[in-house]
């Protein structure tokens, strides 16, 4: 069934078309690293197309990303094992029967040795001579059943082929059973079984190419019965194919079409059936025309099917019954789709309006419905009151939506749509942060076991009003309003009782640094000191991994703390009531040091110059870190004593001197590593070492996330001042200035390249600042064993000096 499957999506890629009832839905997610969203992952079903119409047709619903919804797999054990039982009348058990003729090797009713085992009492029961003809069509039915289309040549599907017919399909003798099976029609002892034996013989015909012959013992074997016709309307389907071959489109037609209608198992295979056949050529069809039967079902495959124009059929078929299942299930495809953009949710977990969301099409639609609605002979109001009411929402008329629905009395099963419909008209309305309003929706949703249960519903709620906070520069309190839906499937109850404590995970919420920006911080303080929060501002915060306060000092502390203003950090910092959610004990002093390799996959203490240790006094106790699963470039300095000593720093460049340039040279080194360049990242990005991509921001996507992004690029310029501080203190070593001037290129990087076609080879050049500092020190400082090292070291420094 895989490859089947596998076969046919491909297939009907590249021949079905789409049937637009609306405006496309523009895919707000985007693509990347292979990845395309899902149809199901783009909008929230507010209303389950899956539970206003029977299972038989769920495959026919609104699924454009695959050929059906689901596939509907051939239960023959239904209405098959059904017919045998009856005709048996207490001879066979139902549960005799499905071990007979579905669980028994083939080799036993060859009577082959081997299958001893077999001989039971049920075996006993079928050896009887009244028996035997069962169980010579079962030896039959069981070798055929593996048989392939000559067309098809074993491996794909034709015409209702559902299996994959590998192995040994090419060594059965199509011709040898089609003989036996003839002499099974020959002798066998009633309708019942010569039907059976019939159907074998149409369908081998079929798949030898013999397509007349096939549709004459069609014609002339099988009959209806008032007692059971599956095996008739299987032996159809075969014809049908058969029919299809010659190019005989009509009689293909109506019987794909009948059995369709008579066989709830195959409407899958049916369906794709239809599919292949020339419904142009049959609209111009006089003998197609004059047959009157199912003539909801053709309509229903020309609109499904794309071939024909969808409110037309539908039209068409309202004349014809306006209580058919087809004219329902079309109508429920065309409201998944106005649902699928009016609750469109993008990338961030909330859905916009489209602005260009009115369509003729949902008008159309409308004054259907409504002439429908009036129609005495219409049974589903409840559905077509739905319809109605989607229409009015997708063209922006929301007041009249709500009359709609308010103004009619649903049954018990179409209730639930009502009110989540409803309350998502509700909660859409609200397009500012009302408070009083958020708090009215959340509170209708909470109550009430058909909202609150429903994940679509529950969803679409939190996730719109994460927009408006969105929108109100609360980026914080938009992503924890947020809930992450990442799945169509709406079969399970959704967990109400986590709401407030389960905060989805979002790399948003634990990268916090997209949020270190005054207004941002300032706008969460506000939302979190609030003396009166309402119930739904209660639930956001349950959500939160720590303290709110502790996160905004914590968050702000590091604000400051990245624009040097090293003081107000502290007083951030040491009003954190839990710093052990935030920072741990220690401080890597290695942070004031700097390196020579730019190699990012090793430890950064094995490639540092060591400067930090002759300053240990100064510095303090190096972290230990004692848990053996976190790397070393992620553990989490701890912040106030971060800022304290680099405050300490600054103090001593002041009063002492003699040795200014290696403070600064410290300071420098400092603000470098914190610097997306560094391997300390985590002091003012809350990410690790492994994780620098992640800054590179627009450069990995889209460009017009410039806007949001965070200009970092005033740490770099803090290591380079201090870094010039260094450089321009009249006291220091010549092996501290030496280094100096190499972090001086380092932080003023500037590199360009060209490809060399005629050699292969890509050559590389400095440019700017950065050539000018490794002239500098070149020129003025080849005497020292820094340089020396650097001219080891650095491939750069290498090439540039050679």
């Amino acid at each position: 069934m895989m490859t089947f499957r596998l076969l046919l999506s491909k297939l009907w890629l590249l021949v079905l078309p789409v049937v637009a009832f609306g405006n496309t839905v523009n895919n707000t997610n985007g693509a990347f690293c292979g990845w395309d969203p899902a149809w199901e992952d783009n909008y929230y079903p507010i209303v389950d197309q899956f539970s206003l119409v029977s299972p038989d047709f769920h495959a026919f619903l609104n699924c454009p990303d695959s050929p059906f919804c689901s596939i509907q797999e051939e239960d023959q054990k239904s209405q098959n094992i059904a017919e045998w039982t009856a005709y048996y009348k207490g001879v066979f058990t139902e549960k005799e029967l499905i071990d007979i003729i579905y669980k028994r090797p083939v080799g036993w009713f060859l009577d082959q040795e081997g299958f001893e085992s077999y001989n039971d009492e049920v075996g006993d029961k079928l050896n009887k001579p009244e028996n035997l003809f069962f169980k010579k069509y079962l030896a039959l039915a069981k070798i055929s059943q593996h048989a392939s289309s000559d067309k098809s040549n074993g491996n794909g599907w034709y015409q209702g082929e559902t299996d994959y017919y590998g192995g040994d399909a090419g060594k059965i003798d199509k011709r040898e059973l089609l003989s036996k099976a003839l002499e099974l029609v020959a002798t066998a002892p009633d309708d019942f079984m010569r039907n059976r034996a019939g159907f074998q013989a149409v369908k081998l015909s079929h798949y030898l190419q013999e397509n007349e012959i096939a549709i004459r013992y069609f014609n002339t074997i099988l009959k209806k019965s008032s007692t059971g016709n599956y095996m008739y309307y299987r032996a159809m389907e075969e014809m049908a194919g058969a029919a299809f071959n010659i190019n005989n489109q009509v009689l293909a037609a109506v019987s794909y079409l009948e059995v369709y209608d008579q066989l709830p198992d195959r409407r899958y295979t049916a369906g794709v059936s239809l599919r292949f056949l020339n419904w142009n050529l049959l609209e111009n069809s006089y003998d197609f025309k004059k047959l009157n039967e199912n003539n909801d079902v053709k309509s229903f495959f020309k609109a499904f099917h794309g071939r024909g124009n969808v409110l037309r059929e539908m039209e068409n078929i309202s004349r014809e019954n306006v209580n058919s299942p087809y004219l329902d299930v079309l109508a429920v495809r065309w409201l998944d789709q106005m649902q699928s953009e009016v609750f469109e949710h993008t990338s961030n977990y909330y859905y916009g309006d489209d602005e260009d969301s009115a369509g003729s099409n949902a008008a159309a639609l409308g004054f259907f419905s409504k002439d429908l609605l009036k129609n005495k002979n219409l049974k589903n109001k409840d559905l077509w009151t739905l319809i109605l009411a989607t229409t009015q929402l997708y063209n922006q008329e929301n007041n009249k939506a709500l009359a709609t629905l308010e103004n009619h009395k649903p049954a018990v099963g179409f209730k639930k749509h009502f009110k989540r419909l409803k309350t998502a008209i509700s909660f859409m309305a609200i397009k500012s942060l009302d408070r009083q309003a958020i708090k009215r929706s959340y509170e209708t949703i909470a109550s009430d076991v058909d909202l609150h249960t429903h994940k679509p519903t529950v969803a679409a709620f939190f996730n719109h009003i994460s927009a408006l906070y969105n929108e109100a520069d609360n980026p914080i309190a938009s992503i924890l309003t947020s809930i992450n839906y990442d799945s169509y499937a709406n079969d399970t109850k959704y967990d109400w009782a986590g709401v407030g404590t389960t905060h989805a995970y979002s790399w948003e919420y634990d990268s916090k640094y997209h949020y270190l920006r005054d207004d941002y911080i300032n706008n969460f303080d506000l939302f979190i000191s609030r003396s009166n929060p309402t119930a739904f501002e209660k639930t956001i915060l349950k959500r939160m991994k720590a303290a709110p306060k502790d996160y905004v000092h914590d968050l702000r502390g590091t604000y400051y703390m990245r624009k040097d203003l090293l003081e107000h950090a502290v007083i951030e910092f040491k009003q954190v009531k839990s710093p052990e959610v935030f920072w741990e004990k220690g401080l890597r002093t290695e942070i004031f040091s700097a390196s020579i390799k730019e190699y990012m996959n090793v430890p950064f203490i094995s490639m540092s110059n060591g400067f930090h240790e002759d300053y240990s006094a100064v510095l303090g106790e190096n972290a230990v870190i004692e848990r053996e699963d976190l790397e070393r470039e992620n553990y989490k300095d701890n912040k106030i004593k971060l800022a304290e000593t680099l405050i300490k720093l600054k103090q001593l460049a002041q009063t002492q001197p003699s040795k200014t340039a290696d403070y600064y040279y410290m300071i420098g080194n400092a603000w470098y590593n914190m610097s997306y360049k560094g391997w300390f990242m985590n002091d003012s990005y809350y990410i690790g070492n492994n994780n620098r991509n992640e800054l590179a921001g627009s450069s990995y996507g889209d460009d017009d996330s410039d806007e949001s992004k965070i200009d970092d690029s005033f740490i770099m310029y803090q290591a380079n001042d201090y870094f010039l501080k260094g450089l321009r203190a009249e006291s220091g070593s010549r092996e501290t200035k030496a280094a100096i001037l190499f972090m001086l290129a380092k932080t003023n990087s500037c590199e360009d390249g060209r490809y060399d076609y005629d050699t292969n080879t890509y050559t590389f050049n400095i440019c700017g600042q950065h050539k000018d500092y490794f002239n500098q020190l070149n020129n003025e400082y080849s005497d020292t064993e820094y340089y020396r090292e650097v001219l080891k070291e650095c491939s750069w420094f290498k090439n540039y000096v050679n």
